[in-house]
């Protein structure tokens, strides 16, 4: 009779699988030359008075490059630049879903020289270019990883879903959406900063914002502008108590918030000017982040990463 014997399978033998990344990993591992600077000129400092326990609480808000936008970047920059807002109002705070400050309801005589800014605006075709550009250089790369280096990196249509109708993709950090004609425009994610407008043909002059604090933007998209987001300190313009009156807004007038100062970093003293850097829009490391993070939704769901960094 002829026996046979199995070798037995240690525990010591068993290789276990290797654990999936986690976000921070891969933004990590993510080649250097593909974080990529935000320019300071694209900077502005909201700050808003100090907390009771002395935390101090200031939004950084990036606005859309020139190259990528309109009359409503341009008018911010002037606000921003007069100091117009200084001593302006948060008036509104709707829980998950806006918080409004600026002209209204102080009715401050605006800056000469801003610009009315048509709807059309709400469009911009090198937006659509730009997010053409990096998303084809973006599949170009996971392709050839896919093909020569084993890696399984899924596109992006396959982590994400999209429910509204449009074309999306990142365009230079930006997520980027156009319409059955074609036409492009921001996506309006959460942290967006957004001009509050009023009956059509009047789409605002900027001086009056809402910053987007609920998940469920992207139902605002061209319905209003879009003149840039929050990048850092999201937390103290969505943590304030909600209004109590329809809509959001405050009741009373002794509760309105008033905003310290909003400043272009630019003309910050240098010492003082914040610096953050963007992943790449074709880097691929952007899908494997958005796949490790194991949220599927719309492209607003993950935000494309951004960090800050020293001078």
């Amino acid at each position: 009779m002829l026996c046979t014997f199995s070798t037995p399978i240690l525990a010591q033998d068993v290789i276990p699988e290797k654990a999936a990344p986690t976000p921070a990993e891969v933004l990590a591992a993510a080649p250097a030359d593909h974080w990529l600077p935000i320019p300071v000129s694209d900077l502005m400092i909201l700050a808003l008075p100090d907390a009771t326990d002395g935390t101090k609480r200031q939004a950084v808000i990036q606005m859309l490059p020139a190259s990528l936008s309109g009359g409503h970047v341009r008018n911010v920059r002037k606000l921003a630049g007069t100091r117009w807002w200084d001593g302006t109002k948060i008036y509104r705070v709707a829980k998950d879903f806006v918080t409004q400050f600026g002209g209204n309801p102080d009715a401050k005589t605006l800056p000469k020289g801003l610009e009315s800014v048509p709807e059309s605006e709400y469009y911009n075709a090198a937006l659509g270019a730009k997010r053409d550009t990096d998303m084809a250089a973006l599949k170009a790369a996971v392709d050839y990883s896919n093909q020569y280096q084993g890696t399984d990196i899924q596109p992006l249509m396959k982590i994400i879903y999209e429910s509204y109708g449009a074309k999306v993709g990142f365009g230079g950090g930006w997520p980027i959406g156009s319409d059955k004609e074609g036409k492009a425009y921001p996506l309006t994610c959460r942290g967006s900063l957004s001009p509050a407008h009023y009956d059509p043909p009047d789409s605002g002059s900027g001086a009056e914002m809402s910053v987007i604090t609920g998940e469920a933007a992207r139902s605002l998209d061209t319905s209003f502008g879009m003149a840039g987001r929050v990048i850092d300190g999201l937390e103290h313009l969505q943590n304030l108590s909600p209004g109590t009156a329809p809509g959001g807004f405050y009741a009373d007038k002794s509760q309105h918030i008033p905003i310290r100062s909003i400043r272009l970093a630019s003309e910050l003293p240098l010492a003082e000017q914040p610096a953050y850097e963007y992943l790449a829009s074709y880097s691929r490391a952007l899908l494997q982040y958005i796949e490790a993070n194991a949220v599927y939704g719309n492209i607003c769901t993950i935000a494309p990463p951004i960090r800050k960094v020293s001078r």
